[in-house]
């Protein structure tokens, strides 16, 4: 029984890592979506520059929102699609950093 619990505690703590939302996916895989707290339609999804140079690295063109709204669909969000909120179009609300960029945005309700 001991032997279970401690097996079980070792994939709990391992799991983090292999969440959509941490750092390791990231780098991995060139983006990260995060929920917005309290906002069930809402995601913020980080993008790696390597990837954003990859995609034209303009966060307002059709390849990112592409981009974007397909990883959402492949994880199970946003299965009607997804619209970054309008202070994307003029930056205001745009996360940027020296490894990424993060775009808010939400899902379409059908």
């Amino acid at each position: 029984m001991k032997t279970r619990l401690l097996a079980v505690l070792a994939v709990l703590a391992l799991a983090p890592s292999c969440a959509v939302d941490s750092n390791w996916y990231l780098m991995d895989s060139g983006y990260s979506i995060n929920p917005v707290p309290g906002d069930d339609l809402g995601y913020a999804v980080e993008i790696h520059r390597s990837q954003l140079k990859q995609l034209g690295g303009e966060v307002n063109s059709a390849a990112v929102n592409l981009f974007v709204a397909e990883r959402l669909k492949w994880h199970g969000m946003c299965l009607s699609g997804w619209q970054p909120l309008p202070c994307v179009a003029d930056g205001s609300c745009v996360l940027q950093t020296a490894r990424s960029v993060t775009l808010p945005g939400r899902c379409f309700v059908p």
